[in-house]
């Protein structure tokens, strides 16, 4: 434990107040994780919905010569929406598509130790996309790109995926956790 007080007198404050901030956010995704996947959940729904009625609306108003401008981009930023909102939940409650064909055939304990795997490969690459993500998103809005009809900025919505892919890890660390507990337990 001196040992990484001694490291830790070396790092800045500014980096010191960035990690804690950083551990409270984690602390919290990590503690009503549910209530949160739940909320992101609705918002994925209401995109849906809402990319499904402003298509409607567009092929409609398209029949009388008369299209939504934009309706193309904000069709687009609806379904990155809906893809990284419904993300949590679906892993929460294994909605996701299995092959369990060989693996449902294994003892309990191989069963667990497979999924404790796989949950430290996914957190790894997930957190490395989610530090990417954010590192992508800043460069964007330095750069000021904006989405070419609407000039949305691009950057709010690789943000707001980055944070689903927090919040995504957290639920996969979860898990990493609850796996890692049954063998312990075995």
């Amino acid at each position: 434990m001196n040992h990484i007080l001694e490291y830790w007198t070396f790092v800045p404050t500014k980096m010191k107040i960035l990690g804690i901030i950083g551990i409270v956010v984690i602390y919290y995704i990590y503690k009503y994780q549910e209530l949160i996947s739940d909320k992101m959940k609705i918002i994925g729904a209401a995109s849906l919905f809402s990319m499904a009625a402003l298509i409607c609306v567009d092929v409609v108003a398209r029949y009388f010569k008369h299209p939504i401008f934009g309706s193309v981009e904000i069709v687009s930023f609806m379904g990155v929406l809906v893809v990284a909102m419904t993300l949590p939940n679906t892993h929460s409650t294994n909605g996701h598509i299995g092959v369990e064909i060989l693996v449902r055939r294994l003892p309990d304990k191989a069963m667990t130790i497979i999924d404790f795997c796989t949950g430290i490969i996914s957190l790894s690459f997930f957190m490395i996309v989610t530090w990417k993500m954010f590192d992508y998103g800043m460069k964007m809005e330095r750069s000021g790109e904006v989405s070419m009809n609407l000039e949305l900025p691009e950057y709010l919505l690789i943000f707001v995926v980055s944070i689903c892919f927090i919040v995504f890890s957290c639920n996969i660390f979860k898990d990493v956790i609850d796996n890692f507990k049954k063998l312990r337990e075995k």
